[in-house]
């Protein structure tokens, strides 16, 4: 994992994955376990585009039962079940409450939940059951809502740190034979005749740009696909339709994930505890915009604030600490309204479709299914490469699995002289690999200074994060190897004293840790940016 670009200019890849997000290291991942010589290149970091501004689910997506997309709900279904037994550190039961008001939600909820039910036939987690109103309320006493006869309680997933989870599937790749680079950037693609035969990359660190050779290029960039398609100079109309979802980041006003219709598009949203706040979202919209600087809008968080009001009227602007906001690629569908498209996703084997070979783009698909549509990507892979070899992603464990007991959490709370609940919240994040970061604490007592009031992270994970997790940005930890800047102050707080230690890690000259923290600012204003 060191940052060697000239000795893999000296290689010759069997496939290059452009895209650090959860699906190309997914892809990355699959490919590494079966033995193909593959790089993975990440223009930022890993985890930082869509993955990390997701509504954190893992689930088969009960919307999409009304959009008859059964076959995509099955297929998510046992994907959530895979994610449970091989990151169980990262994917947790959360149980979600509809509320019942109106006569013809209910009538669809009597077929649909049970239907629901059927397509998750081997789930581990509890089956649906309605509550009467009073039950409804003494499980959700927060809930308002007019009109309100009952509930259904039912049970899908979540997957706190998304981030987390596909940093783990970058280092499971890595344990496997895998190189993966983060800020490198894909600058151009290299072709002889009509093929693509490798890649241009900058580092994006130094400026420096290198060409490295692979039979094959997997293009799965999320919403910059067609930007990546474009360097084939073939294609002309778009491959994806980008809609932006944001989510606000409040208090928390609901002990369960609570599901709400909105009224004015009849589209649902949820209301979801996460880390002691509520996350609530997400919408939905076309989007044209800068793809490197995406923030909400006033409209953005009105519609979420009034449609969540109609649920919870407690819920003000004022409340909200900070916004995210993300892009879907979504296979195009100019057609239908951008909420109506389909989630599936789609292969483009560009060999068939553009004339160019040696080219695969990834189009589309969510989080929960990530692991079987890289497995998909990867059967293809090995038919061009003439390989038989079989998938072993939905057994082999994640580095950080298995699970942290309740034991073992209180044994190494006694040993390392730290709380309980920073030695769960390390467990959280890390899974089984969270005595590595202690481990770093009995060297140094200084690890285990808090970094943050905010938060229950410790100065051991920076440490962490720069040794063994390709941390080489303050954004990179604060946003996507801890739980930093995830808190209500955003990490603004912590900032200086984050920049300091890895810059004594990394060699940062002031200028350079001045710098960091400049570009970590930036970024977090984009969560403030609906106030102006």
């Amino acid at each position: 994992m060191r940052r060697d670009f000239d000795s893999l200019a000296k290689e010759k890849f069997d496939l290059i994955v452009i895209g650090g997000g959860i699906m190309g290291s997914g892809i990355a991942r699959d490919a590494a376990l079966r033995g193909i010589k593959t790089l993975l290149l990440e223009k930022e970091d890993f985890a930082c585009g869509t993955t990390s501004r997701s509504s954190r689910l893992i689930h088969g997506g009960l919307r999409y039962l009304r959009q008859m997309e059964f076959r995509l709900v099955r297929q998510d279904m046992k994907e959530r079940e895979i994610l449970l037994r091989i990151a169980p550190h990262l994917v947790h039961p959360l149980p979600f409450l509809i509320p019942v008001t109106r006569f013809s939600y209910r009538v669809a909820l009597v077929f649909g939940m049970p239907l629901y039910d059927l397509l998750a036939f081997d789930s581990s987690l509890p089956s649906r059951r309605y509550l009467s109103q009073q039950e409804t309320v003494e499980l959700e006493p927060g809930l308002e809502l007019k009109g309100l006869r009952g509930s259904y309680l039912y049970y899908d997933c979540q997957a706190s740190f998304p981030e987390r989870l596909c940093l783990e599937t970058v280092l499971s790749a890595a344990d496997h034979g895998a190189c993966v680079m983060n800020h490198a950037k894909v600058t151009d693609l290299v072709r002889r005749g009509d093929r693509v035969c490798g890649v241009q990359v900058q580092d994006a660190l130094t400026g420096e740009m290198y060409q490295i050779a692979g039979r094959l290029v997997v293009n799965a960039t999320g919403h910059w696909v067609d930007c990546i398609g474009a360097l084939l100079g073939k294609r002309k109309r778009p491959m994806i339709r980008r809609t932006k979802g944001i989510h606000l980041v409040t208090p928390q006003i609901s002990r369960h994930a609570v599901v709400c219709f909105a009224e004015s598009d009849g589209r649902l949203l949820f209301v979801i505890p996460w880390q002691g706040y509520s996350l609530i979202g997400t919408t939905d919209t076309d989007y044209a915009g800068n793809l490197e600087a995406i923030y909400a809008d006033r409209g953005d968080v009105d519609y979420l604030l009034t449609e969540v009001r109609r649920t919870f009227p407690s819920v003000k602007a004022d409340d909200i600490f900070y916004t995210s906001a993300g892009l879907r690629a979504l296979a195009d569908s100019k057609t239908r309204r951008a909420s109506d498209v389909s989630r599936a996703h789609r292969v483009v084997d560009h060999g068939r479709h553009d004339g160019i070979g040696g080219f695969v783009s990834v189009l589309g698909g969510k989080i929960t299914g990530y692991r079987a549509i890289a497995e998909e990507v990867v059967d293809l892979v090995c038919r061009k490469l003439e390989l038989k070899v079989a998938c072993s992603t939905a057994e082999v464990l994640f580095p950080g699995a298995p699970a942290v007991s309740q034991e073992e959490i209180t044994q190494a709370a006694e040993e390392s002289g730290l709380d309980a609940a920073t030695v769960n919240h390390l467990a959280d994040l890390y899974g089984s690999r969270f005595s590595q970061v202690l481990d770093l604490t009995y060297g140094d007592t200084r690890g285990k200074q808090p970094i943050c009031a905010h938060c229950k992270d410790i100065l051991a994970q920076a440490w962490h994060a720069v040794k063994e997790e390709i941390a080489v940005t303050v954004s990179d930890f604060m946003l996507r190897r801890s739980g930093v800047g995830l808190s209500w102050c955003q990490g603004l707080d912590a900032v200086e004293g984050v920049a300091r230690e890895m810059g004594w890690l990394l060699g940062w000259s002031q200028e350079e840790q001045k710098q960091q923290i400049e570009a970590y600012c930036a970024q977090a204003a984009l969560g403030q940016r609906f106030r102006r």
